[in-house]
């Protein structure tokens, strides 16, 4: 049969960067195959599991000069966020590599029994992951569960298959044959390697409208599933917020990778009295945010990634608009390359019911929310489906941090946004997922726990 091929375009100039040829089902086979007879070995040596780990961690630091201008080229990220994203990818290795934990516990121990608790790896893990960080998210999946002693197979987004591919090339080559491979295909493809019965695990991130899909294909073979989908963050401003602060650390992380990150601020909630000075501050804040074409120095934001993010994006916006919303700065393209691109927009006179506010946009736009009632922003944000991020601001941190424990979500900072740190754990509740990433919880999301029970 002929073989598929997969076309990689850069979505700040339209232009064919690469081909890939797809993965066959049959391949997919071999290489799951090939995964669990690694696995076999893989599992037993903790001490040359962490130092192939450190190895990679080293290898992608190494090659961070050629993959990160991969990355900006096929998902469309300014070069230094591209740097950024290998450099953290090769701290989740570290991180991973370092972690300890106890393998077996005594249960139980008489003259005529001996009981004790063991933590294991799975088997085979299948790792799918989105485009917007296909190299941080594929690292926090694969380096915990390499740690763990399972084998890993990465099935990227189609759109990044080459930058995925380069990585994992990488780390091929310091870990035994079988231990990573990757399969690159559509959803037929990603269907395939859930449902192998030599897939022990599933870690997913992307939609949460795909992961729903995921859990019932996973349920027909009960395999696990670790799920990062879809948060529509929210930051709170308390009345004694520092407006400037937050302004400027909210402006960046609100446009950091074009708004596509699923822990970027998505919605500003402000005081009725200070949404003037906030929107002023923001707009100030907004000035030096250049849109251009990621590998051009001057650029801090880079177009969408794809045109269907785009339309959606776009849509929402002009909705907001002709329901009565003020577009404070932004709203056109920002730039005259043929791209997919939106400059960074901020939008008031906006509240919940609007689409730009109900829903997770996914792009550079920002709606600020004037409120009164702290109590009744607390209340709506628990009756909405997401529960991924939030962030709460005040100058009087007891109370920030009392607030902060009202909400229900994964992480919630206070007096910060996106503070990602590959020592924590990572991970949503309610639509937003379950299971954790990062740190020793994301290990022991790789293990299992087995009791052997001996009658003396």
């Amino acid at each position: 049969m002929d073989t598929t091929e997969l076309i990689s375009y850069n979505p700040a100039t339209l232009v064919e960067i690469g081909r890939i040829a797809a993965t066959t089902t049959a391949e997919l086979d071999s290489m799951i195959e090939s995964a669990h007879d690694a696995f076999l070995g893989w599992r037993h040596d903790r001490n040359l599991r962490k130092g192939l780990l450190a190895a990679c961690s080293y290898e992608l630091m190494r090659m961070s000069g050629e993959i990160a201008p991969l990355l900006t080229t096929e998902q469309g990220k300014p070069l230094a966020e591209a740097a950024s994203e290998v450099w953290t990818a090769a701290k989740s290795f570290a991180e991973s590599a370092r972690i300890e934990w106890e393998p077996e516990s005594l249960a139980a121990h008489t003259d005529v029994r001996t009981a004790f608790i063991e933590v294991h790896p799975l088997g085979v893990v299948g790792a799918i992951v989105p485009w917007n960080f296909p190299i941080f998210l594929m690292a926090a999946k694969v380096s915990a569960a390499l740690a763990a002693g399972n084998t890993v197979v990465v099935k990227p987004a189609e759109s990044v298959s080459l930058v995925v591919r380069k990585v994992v090339d990488v780390l091929a080559g310091v870990l035994p044959a079988g231990v990573i491979s990757i399969a690159v295909g559509g959803p037929d493809l990603g269907r395939a390697l859930v449902n192998h019965p030599k897939v022990r695990k599933v870690s997913f991130t992307g939609s949460t409208t795909v992961g729903k899909q995921i859990m019932r294909q996973a349920s027909d073979t009960v395999t696990p599933v670790t799920l990062e989908l879809g948060g529509n963050d929210p930051a709170i401003l308390l009345a004694d917020a520092d407006i400037d602060r937050a302004a400027t650390a909210l402006a960046r992380g609100a446009f950091f990778n074009a708004g596509q990150m699923c822990i970027a601020p998505k919605r500003v909630y402000v005081p009725t009295a200070l949404v003037d000075r906030f929107c002023q501050a923001f707009a100030d804040r907004m000035d030096d945010l250049s849109v251009g074409d990621g590998l051009d120095p001057a650029t801090r934001v880079g177009p969408l990634h794809n045109v269907r993010q785009l339309e959606i994006v776009s849509h929402v916006l002009e909705k907001a608009i002709a329901g009565g919303a003020t577009v404070v700065r932004g709203g056109d393209r920002g730039t005259d390359l043929p791209g997919y691109f939106l400059a960074p927009t901020l939008v008031r006179d906006i509240d919940d019911s609007a689409e730009l506010v109900a829903l997770e946009q996914f792009g550079p736009v920002l709606p600020v929310v004037a409120y009164d009632d702290v109590d009744s922003v607390l209340s709506s944000l628990d009756n909405q489906e997401f529960g991924l991020g939030a962030s709460v601001w005040g100058n009087d941190v007891e109370n920030a941090t009392d607030v902060a424990l009202r909400i229900d979500a994964g992480t919630v900072w206070v007096n910060q946004h996106n503070a990602l740190d590959v020592g924590l754990p990572f991970g949503g509740v309610k639509s937003s997922g379950f299971g954790r990433e990062g740190g020793a919880a994301g290990v022991e999301d790789f293990l299992q726990t087995r009791v052997i029970d001996i009658k003396l």
